[in-house]
């Protein structure tokens, strides 16, 4: 196995012109992370039907089939970019509501604070992917969100594609303690594992089932820290991450070896930012 260190990127933010400024471009004090952009959002759904899919989690990797390969570490790349919150209706898959500042307040009336991964906003009113092709639409059951992709598949609800992002860039300077390890199966199903352990804790997974299949879950969340120490968390269960339904999302740990993923990472105060993850390994 080969092992690498942590990398470890500069953070900085991007000036804006004040009378030129959009709402989504406030930047926080020099030094610190971005401030979270104010609300340009969609509504969220005023309605869903069903609970959503059952949280995944973080499964024993079999040593008798799965043999560890590399070892490597996470790292986040380019240009960051400031993601909207939904300030009214339900939040992610119909698990409570959102309120001012994608503030979640979860199916048992617990308010857990504003700036929630569970109130990301997603487009739904039929307009591109942000790559420009595609289409965003709802589910069936009313989640925003899901990518209608070019060959005319769809995709899982609340699809990356389909991220309201403000008009706030950053070159962010995540540092990822958990160390990953890569274990491929020894059994021709093209299978692989790829773990983030911390302090002998796996924290973060993602599982390729194989070509067979050729879809990626995720599990779990992986925090990091900014150049001013501020916690960020990235959850391994979002639709960028975890397969839950529609056109598959195929090897991801591939792709986060190669060009890297892109994922939405979270913290209290800077609010939730669109990122580039990527596994470096050496060879």
């Amino acid at each position: 196995m080969q092992r690498l260190t942590s990398a470890v990127l500069l953070f900085t933010a991007l000036a804006v012109s004040a009378c030129n400024q959009d709402p989504s471009s406030l930047l926080g004090p020099s030094g610190t992370g971005p401030s979270a952009p104010a609300q340009v959002a969609p509504a969220g759904p005023t309605s869903t039907s069903g609970g959503g899919p059952a949280a995944p989690s973080i499964q024993p990797v079999d040593t008798t089939i799965f043999t560890p390969t590399d070892t490597g570490s996470a790292a986040n790349t380019g240009t960051s970019t400031s993601v909207l919150f939904f300030n009214s209706g339900a939040a992610l898959y119909g698990n409570g509501t959102c309120g001012p500042n994608g503030t979640w307040t979860d199916s048992l009336g617990n308010v857990l604070g504003a700036h929630n991964s569970h109130c990301v906003a997603y487009w739904s009113d039929g307009r591109p992917g942000s790559n420009g092709k595609g289409q965003c639409i709802k589910s069936s059951q009313g989640y925003p969100g899901v990518w209608i992709n070019a060959g005319g598949h769809a995709t899982s609800p609340y699809h990356p594609k389909c991220l309201v992002r403000g008009k706030t860039t950053s070159t962010l300077s995540l540092s990822f303690a958990a160390q990953a390890t890569l274990y491929t199966a020894n059994d021709g199903s093209g299978r692989k594992v790829l773990d983030f352990d911390a302090s002998g804790t796996t924290v973060a997974q993602l599982i390729y089932q194989g070509t067979s299949a050729d879809y990626t879950t995720g599990a779990g969340v992986l925090s990091a820290t900014d150049a001013s120490a501020a916690p960020w968390t990235i959850d391994f269960s979002q639709t960028a991450l975890n397969y839950t339904n529609g056109a598959t999302n195929g090897d991801l740990i591939d792709v986060l070896t190669k060009t890297g993923a892109e994922v939405v990472a979270c913290q209290g105060s800077a609010g939730c930012w669109a990122i580039t993850l990527k596994l470096t390994v050496s060879h």
